[in-house]
């Protein structure tokens, strides 16, 4: 018996003149929910703003509010506000959805001292009316109640002159970060967090677990191609974190300080030559002050250039590590001691390695917003790139920090 028919719609193919102008109905489509998207985020943003700055704090009427770019995790804006007559330029900060209270309580508990041991460079948080250095407002996540947490900063003076990618310093800027990071850990070096802790561990701890960490996210059933080129890539990081395990009796004679954590020249305002700023401390915790030395030299000193990508530029990181020791005259903290000089070249790797982990924690985990595939996947890319030159040019980094009185 025949299929009835008469009681069926009919689909019919669509030509190929009807797929381009259905194609182009959808670009229009998409140009418009853009726009709306971007309006409607936007509003909510600015909306946000103004009731923190308005009613949790003393700082006037909000007059104007401008999202500053350059940060991957939280959102960030500067702020102008009237209170009687006076214009007032201030800092918000919106934490990454993934911030915990009590290490948004750490970091500002850092700032804080670091500010009283006579760290000019770093911005004062605002007290709000509530007597704490933050506030937590409500809001939707994927269909789900969040509250996120929301901190004011005066607005430091300066220029932005660099991000972490746009990083080609001059010798005396490369100088002036390494001394910066000196006078930071110098100040804070008797810093006491009390029961706070942060909530990633110590690089000792963690850089051996993050091959079980790689292991774990590398199992996931997921067809993309950061996934594909991450999991291809585990067997090599793998074998680099076995070869540069550092011994805990020697990370044991390492100065341990307050440590930044995310160290480069995006996040440092410059007069000139000059440094006059250091902001996001979000990263911060209690470590090895060789990790964070290396780190910044990771960040300040790679090449991200399409034939050298990766590479690490060495008369780059001669300046910040003569910036750094120099400034350290023996009445504070010490300048390096011969542990951390035998272990340098594996702490460089151990800090290129790290930000492979930031990467695929970030992919992986840590941004519900969503994260760009193909941004995520040139990240990767150079820092895999970053961990292997690092580890096969072990002799140079050898003579370099040798090289340092």
């Amino acid at each position: 018996m025949a299929m009835d028919t008469s009681r069926m719609e009919k689909i019919k193919n669509i030509n190929y003149n009807k797929f381009l102008e259905l194609l182009d109905r959808a670009k229009n489509l998409k140009r418009s929910f853009d726009y709306l998207y971007k309006t409607i985020d936007n509003q909510v943003l600015r909306n946000q703003v103004v009731d923190l700055v308005e009613n949790y704090y003393d700082l006037g009427r909000v007059q104007e509010v401008y999202e500053v770019f350059g940060g991957y995790t939280n959102r960030s804006f500067g702020v102008i506000c009237d209170k009687n007559g006076e214009r007032g330029e201030h800092f918000v900060r919106k934490y990454k959805a993934a911030a915990l209270d009590e290490d948004v309580e750490l970091e500002h508990k850092l700032i804080n001292y670091a500010i009283s041991q006579g760290f000019a460079e770093a911005a004062s948080i605002y007290i709000n009316k509530d007597g704490t250095t933050f506030v937590k407002i409500k809001e939707i996540i994927g269909g789900k109640p969040k509250t996120r947490i929301f901190a004011v900063y005066e607005y430091l003076g300066g220029e932005d002159k660099y991000t972490w990618i746009d990083n080609e310093c001059t010798p005396t800027e490369l100088r002036n970060l390494g001394a910066l990071l000196a006078r930071l850990h110098n100040c804070t070096r008797d810093f006491d967090p009390g029961p706070i802790a942060k909530a990633e561990p110590r690089i000792e701890i963690l850089f051996p677990d993050m091959k079980r960490i790689f292991a774990e996210l590398s199992s996931q059933p997921l067809e993309t191609k950061f996934h594909d080129y991450f999991s291809m890539s585990l067997p090599r990081i793998i074998d680099i974190i076995d070869r540069n395990i550092i011994p805990s009796e020697d990370y044991a004679q390492m100065p341990h300080t307050p440590i930044h954590g995310d160290y480069h020249a995006g996040n440092v305002k410059f007069e000139g030559e000059e440094t006059v700023g250091l902001f996001d401390f979000d990263w911060s915790k209690t470590d090895v002050r060789l990790f964070d030395l290396c780190l910044g030299m990771v960040y300040c000193c790679s090449s991200w250039h399409v034939g050298t990508d990766g590479q690490m530029r060495i008369n780059d990181c001669r300046y910040f590590l003569e910036g750094y020791n120099g400034t350290l005259d023996g009445s504070g903290l010490p300048k390096l001691n011969d542990v951390e000089k035998k272990h340098f070249p594996s702490m460089m790797t151990i800090a290129a390695v790290y930000l492979v982990y930031w990467c695929t924690e970030l992919w992986y985990y840590l941004d519900p917003e969503g994260t760009n595939d193909y941004e995520s996947i040139y990240y990767l890319i150079h820092f895999i790139r970053n961990m292997k030159w690092i580890e096969a040019h072990e002799a140079q980094l050898v003579d370099l920090v040798n090289s340092l009185s």
